[in-house]
């Protein structure tokens, strides 16, 4: 009789089932918590057929014994793993048994200090063994991101089969010991190849793991027409004047990006803090993208839209000068004045159009899967009247080379076509490319076509 085979639905269904049961559903967690409680019951379905389990721990967990069921178990301390079972003794005269863990993660990268916190919530003995399946993205130290593989790769076709060791041989040692890490893009092309029977489980599983912590950049917006319109990019330059006055007036200085830790989107800010309001320039509300904020709190509407005449520059400069007046208005929301009218022009839906896909071109999180870092905050460059943009730094490169993505010619913009130019230093000339949205091109392929062109220039250098 031919095998019978599970299917996508049955795991999915099951997986539902398993997770709005579980005890995790009452604690406190954010959107990846929720993935991560659903791909752990998915995982938890494939591996009950014992031909899939042997392929994933000789595949993925590179051990020889053998388990029984591999059963997920909620997430009570941050140090928990995800699935665990009992590995058996390798052979009757030894008393090699331990514990298996499985740890997955679609956010935030892991390091090593977080792995070894990690491996030893499982227990003090040697034998026992954790895996850890994370984004592409993550644990730069044990596998790296994509580009850098393809790079490596290169490396070693270049020096032979010895590179290739020696390359392994040092992620290895760069791991805790007892810590097997796994992205879940190498989970879905791996598994397949060796339990082909569910493979189109293992590419499910893959294919959200490696999607459910990445922005989503598919956007229903006309790229060409929003960034190529001469009129969006002169509104959207009213609208960005508007924020640096309010910038200049309140606190002082001039926004720039922010660099803080583990954001997942673009942050045009200044000031802004979780003890103290600033000025952020983000998604429209009541006619104006300038809002006070303070991190964790509803954005407050500064009610001032783009400005067209001098009485209108008058009356924003007054209103901004009488907030600043109230020295209490960066730590007490009662004393921020709230406004039903607005001021100047509202901005229309191009302006928020065109203000998400720049954000999404800037995208601290799809510009590190390309390899990018941010470059600290005091080299980011500030707003200015001319331009907008934001510095970059290629990971693992010690040449000290600087990446910018940026907007904007002169003081009048023609366009919004975002520009990648690798900074010149050491005697090395400065390279710009402009990168205008193709006719019909859906925004994530534009966004990619962007960090194609900014990743290009590492490879010119």
């Amino acid at each position: 009789m031919a095998r019978s085979y599970a299917t996508v639905g049955q795991m999915m269904s099951y997986a539902i089932d398993r997770s709005v049961s579980s005890p995790d559903v009452q604690m406190p967690r954010d959107r990846n918590g929720d993935v991560e409680l659903l791909l752990r019951h998915m995982l938890e379905f494939v591996l009950m057929a014992a031909r899939s389990r042997d392929a994933f721990l000789r595949t993925v967990a590179q051990t020889d014994h053998t388990t029984g069921s591999i059963t997920g178990v909620p997430r009570l301390r941050s140090t928990s793993p995800d699935l665990i079972a009992e590995l058996l003794p390798s052979s009757s005269d030894t008393d090699d048994s331990a514990r298996l863990g499985i740890s997955l993660h679609v956010s935030e990268p892991f390091s090593v200090r977080q792995l070894s916190r990690l491996r030893r919530a499982l227990g003090s003995s040697p034998h026992h063994l954790l895996v850890v399946i994370t984004r592409r993205s993550d644990l730069a130290d044990s596998e790296g991101a994509a580009e850098q593989d393809r790079r490596e790769q290169r490396v070693r076709q270049d020096q032979g089969p010895r590179a290739d060791e020696g390359s392994a041989a040092d992620q290895r040692a760069a791991l805790p010991q007892g810590v097997i890490t796994v992205s879940w893009h190498r989970l879905a092309k791996r598994m397949p190849k060796v339990d082909a029977g569910h493979a189109h489980l293992w590419e499910t599983i893959g294919e959200i793991g490696e999607n459910a912590g990445s922005p989503v950049v598919q956007y229903p917006l006309n790229a060409r027409r929003l960034l190529t319109r001469s009129s969006i990019a002169q509104e959207l330059r009213g609208h960005l004047d508007v924020f640096h006055l309010a910038s200049r007036t309140l606190l002082g200085t001039s926004p720039h990006f922010s660099t803080r830790r583990g954001q997942t989107d673009a942050h045009l800010q200044a000031g802004v803090s979780r003890q103290r309001f600033g000025l952020e320039f983000g998604e429209v509300d009541h006619g104006s993208p300038v809002h006070l904020l303070r991190t964790g709190e509803k954005p407050v509407p500064l009610h001032i839209g783009r400005l067209a005449a001098d009485e209108q520059r008058a009356q924003a400069k007054e209103r901004l000068e009488a907030i600043a007046r109230r020295s209490s208005w960066r730590t007490d929301p009662a004393a921020i004045p709230h406004r039903a009218e607005l001021l100047g022009t509202p901005a229309s839906p191009e302006v928020e159009g065109a203000r998400l896909l720049l954000w999404a071109v800037m995208n601290p999180m799809l510009l590190r899967d390309r390899g990018f870092d941010l470059a600290p905050a005091r080299r980011q460059p500030a707003l200015t009247a001319t331009s907008l943009g934001l510095r970059l730094l290629e990971r693992g490169d010690g040449t000290g080379a600087t990446y910018r993505i940026w907007v904007g010619e002169s003081r009048h913009w023609g366009s919004l076509i975002p520009r990648v130019t690798r900074e010149g230093s050491g005697g090395e000339s400065e390279e710009t490319y402009a990168v205008a949205p193709r006719k019909k091109q859906s925004t994530a392929d534009f966004v990619w076509e962007v960090h194609k062109a900014l990743r290009s220039l590492t490879i010119n250098r």
